[in-house]
């Protein structure tokens, strides 16, 4: 059988099996379903794919593709009930390995069925009394969301109704995949999934499939029908791993950031903010540190500067995981002669990024670091975008170093840079203005110096910079690993 072939190093999800809801009977159609954009099977090497079932806003799709080791290695075939949902999944498409199949309902036959789907948003509206907007729906509703009296589609609000194709799933797989192919399987189908479990068992269309993760619900089945399903897959040996894409987040995610290995002797405190440098025979030391905005041209002239200085300073640089996607060469250059740091994985104002729940922070730093890995770098530190109790248990999980400056340029702290105090003066009178707020910064300790690309100010006082912390300063200035050593 399929895991006694393919092992999967993970837990059985518990299902939590709710009240029954209302089997439809098939409407009767030609057995037929033509699905489009499918690729034809070639006799190439084995090919990996990721099978999305039960889209929604193309929110899988995105924590597979941002998380998922070499995600973009995948095909991913996304099949949603919800047309109006379709536009999400079609800035995935432009690799030309992601295919939508909307709408189209997977089932345990071909044919045609009505889809209840939730309606438009509107002001006041309420979803099982809570504030929120799903999108999508099922072809298993309870009798008030398919009588729909009041035009407002039961407690889910499931308002529209239309007809949809489906497709058998199990042949669907055994037709355009191999067992030969490392295939996902991703069921989360509002009750469609046991009919859909059911067939592939009995065909033994789980031989096809290396990994399985899903959602079991209360509705699709009567509940002892539920229950021996359930029992038809322990017997089997077929494990269905959590996946709850809306939540960010699946059950083996920790487990698959093993293969970003940082080295437990890396120099600096895990859980801790580490924000200065020890002194070091009672003599002060700064380390310099770059945070890379995302416009290359700004970050590339005032790293060039730094460089270009006659004392060889020793650099970090901290580099979002969009700038690394999208500046692969560069920061493969960079890496030969910088140490290299993970700021997040995207551009946001600091303020709003920090205020983000922690799924979404979780997210956006594990999408960092795959960027990072695919230019074949693992960076030990990160300088994030805040701290806050989220960032240091995620941090910590993840065996990361967090940066903090001692002083940051432009200040991140109070009023010191005011229209009137600074910005109204030309270059000659900003530049003194900036470099005694630096010197008063570190004067007593020094500590961690990061300068900001993206401020234009740091290109202008990046040699006077300079030369004052090697020829007037009393700091000894160091790299940022001699910094934490």
């Amino acid at each position: 059988m399929f895991f006694q072939k393919k092992r999967i190093w993970s837990f059985v999800v518990v299902a939590c099996v709710f009240v029954c809801g209302y089997f439809l009977s098939e409407l009767k159609q030609p057995n037929l379903v033509y699905v489009e954009n499918v690729p034809e099977k070639s006799e190439e090497g084995p090919k990996k794919y990721f099978l999305d079932c039960g889209g929604n806003v193309a929110s899988s799709v995105l924590l597979f593709r941002e998380t998922y080791p070499d995600a973009h290695d995948y095909i991913i075939h996304s099949f949603e009930i919800d047309e109006y949902l379709k536009p999400y999944f079609i800035p995935f498409t432009e690799d030309g390995k992601s295919f939508p199949h909307i709408p189209m309902a997977v089932s345990d036959r071909n044919g045609n069925m009505t889809a209840y789907l939730e309606g438009v948003w509107y002001p006041g509206k309420l979803n099982q009394n809570s504030d929120k907007q799903w999108g999508g729906g099922s072809l298993y509703a309870n009798k008030d969301e398919i009588v729909n009296t009041d035009g407002l589609g039961g407690a889910r609000r499931l308002s529209r109704q239309i007809k949809v194709p489906m497709v058998d799933l199990s042949e669907w797989i055994q037709h355009n995949t191999r067992k030969e192919d490392y295939v996902i399987l991703k069921l989360d189908v509002e009750g469609a999934e046991y009919g859909i479990i059911k067939q592939m068992l009995a065909e033994g269309t789980f031989d096809w499939i290396d990994k399985f993760y899903g959602e079991l619900h209360g509705t699709g089945a009567e509940v002892g029908e539920r229950y021996a399903i359930i029992k038809s897959m322990e017997k089997a040996g077929v494990l269905m791993l959590s996946w709850a894409g809306e939540n960010k987040i699946f059950a083996d995610f920790y487990d698959l950031l093993f293969d970003i290995r940082i080295p437990d002797d890396t120099p600096g405190s895990v859980g801790h903010i580490i924000d200065k440098c020890e002194a070091k025979d009672d003599k002060t030391r700064v380390t310099i540190i770059v945070e890379v905005g995302m416009n290359a041209k700004t970050a590339k002239r005032l790293i060039g500067a730094i460089a270009a200085h006659n004392k060889n300073v020793s650099l970090a640089l901290f580099l979002y995981g969009d700038f690394v996607e999208q500046n692969a060469d560069l920061v493969k250059e960079w890496s030969q002669k910088f140490d290299i740091g993970v700021r997040v994985g995207r551009h946001i104002s600091d303020e709003y990024w920090l205020l983000q729940n922690g799924n979404i922070l979780r997210m956006d730093i594990v999408s960092a670091l795959r960027k990072f890995q695919e230019v074949g770098l693992t960076p030990a530190y990160i300088f994030p975008s805040g701290v806050s109790d989220d960032v240091m248990e995620i941090t910590k999980k993840m065996n990361l170093r967090v940066i903090n400056g001692t002083f940051t340029f432009p200040p991140r702290k109070g009023n010191l840079l005011t229209s009137s105090s600074y910005f109204k003066y030309r270059d000659v009178e900003r530049t003194p203005k900036a470099l005694k707020l630096i010197h008063e910064g570190l004067e007593k300790e020094g500590g961690i110096l990061s300068l900001d690309s993206d401020f234009p100010d740091s290109y202008m006082i990046s040699a006077f910079l300079l030369d004052y912390l090697y020829e007037v300063s009393s700091h000894e200035i160091t790299s940022l690993h001699n910094c934490l050593s």
